[in-house]
């Protein structure tokens, strides 16, 4: 899964694994073994944390973020605007987020998660959903009951472009626990001339849909047996604009992201995303052992061919030009030129020549350098060649 997917790390993951650090486990291993064996099947050589989703929300209303610089990746937080000669670019230092991924990936697990994970457990106890919902439909007033979930969404995006939408801007910014903001924005949204809310707001839109729609579902029976934890399943919602797949074994998940997705994206289940892996570990383990050794990034620097891998069809869906590249041929490295571009690269992130700039369009940046720490192998496998190893020992770059 590292190796052929570039994961988004959402918040809400991160500290519901860490909670259970707070179980007490009826089975023989300690909760710090329960969270230690997930954070070893967590990515992160292409694991990125995402910002909070309150976060994003909070900078779209003031205007300094917009969802469709970033629509279907991770939104990483603290890019650092840079500019060295010519050359514009953008680095990620290691964020707090980012910090804390690494710890969880060495099952270092400070006083401060533990801390989080204690709160996060109590907030499950406090939801109340039969509130939530009488809130909810005491002020979008009477509408029928939706007969299927899709009707439900249905239902919910009418309210969005019904409403009166300056009404909307406040129930929503109430209900979305913001209150705060609303005189600013609505002050800015009328000096724009009252733009649709779906084109001024899309992440707010988004995030509001979600809760009306959860709120038509509730009192029907279409979700049985709903839980305090389906609040916190709901929540992985907000993160969809920042992937372009979206997997879940959840039954909840299997039953409502569909509904959410564009027709850009996909949802796996994760039953068929879990039989996929396993049937990828089994098509590379049978390589020969001279062939392993050159490392993932070698021999498994894309997928195989054959279709009938998940994998393949997804890299033929998002990365529509892997093949060609794949069919180029290819040259022999050298040393001298590889030396040169590390050499550009650390100037390009460390020289104390660098400026800032207020270049927004991805598209006219140069360069973007991401800083972090990766582990040479994940499990069985090795990500490099034993040449590259012993090349990163003799640098004291392995951690």
């Amino acid at each position: 899964m590292d190796n052929f997917y570039m994961s988004t790390i959402t918040p809400i993951f991160f500290v519901e694994c860490l909670a259970d650090l707070e179980k007490q486990m009826s089975s023989g291993s300690t909760p710090e073994q329960l969270v230690g064996s997930l954070a070893d099947r967590t990515p992160e050589s292409q694991g990125y944390p995402n910002v909070h989703h309150t976060a994003i929300l909070n900078a779209e209303l003031s205007r300094q973020f917009d969802i469709k610089s970033v629509y279907g990746r991770v939104a990483m937080a603290h890019g650092e605007p840079v500019q060295l000669g010519e050359k514009k670019g953008v680095i990620y230092r290691r964020s707090q987020e980012q910090e804390a991924l690494e710890r969880w990936s060495n099952r270092h697990f400070l006083e401060v998660e533990r801390n989080i994970a204690k709160e996060w457990r109590r907030s499950l106890t406090r939801i109340d959903f039969q509130a939530m919902v009488k809130h909810v439909m005491g002020n979008i007033g009477p509408w029928r009951t939706p007969k299927t979930l899709a009707d439900a969404k249905q239902i919910a995006d009418t309210i969005i472009d019904y409403m009166d939408q300056e009404w909307l801007l406040r129930f929503g910014l109430d209900l979305l626990g913001v209150p705060e903001a609303t005189d600013w924005v609505i002050n800015e949204w009328v000096s724009r001339r009252r733009p649709p809310l779906r084109d001024h707001m899309p992440y707010f839109i988004f995030m509001l849909t979600i809760n009306i729609f959860f709120c038509l579902v509730l009192p029907t029976q279409l979700l049985r047996n709903v839980k305090a934890s389906h609040n916190v399943d709901l929540a992985y919602l907000y993160y969809l604009p920042f992937c372009s797949v979206f997997t879940s074994k959840d039954n909840f998940h299997a039953q409502i992201v569909p509904l959410f997705l564009d027709p850009q994206q996909t949802f796996v289940n994760g039953a068929e995303f879990k039989d996929e892996l396993k049937k990828l570990n089994e098509y590379y383990s049978a390589l020969p052992e001279a062939v392993l050794k050159t490392g993932l990034i070698n021999f498994a620097a894309t997928p195989p061919d054959d279709t009938t891998f998940l994998t393949t069809r997804l890299w033929d869906k998002y990365l529509p030009l892997w093949r060609a590249i794949k069919a180029k041929p290819k040259t022999p490295r050298d040393p001298e030129a590889d030396k040169k571009l590390i050499e550009e690269l650390n100037q390009m992130s460390d020289s104390p020549d660098l400026k800032t700039h207020n270049e927004r369009d991805v598209d006219k940046i140069d360069y973007v350098t991401v800083i972090k720490d990766v582990r040479l192998r994940k499990g069985k496998w090795r990500r490099f060649s034993e040449e590259s190893e012993q090349r990163m020992r003799d640098q004291g770059l392995i951690r």
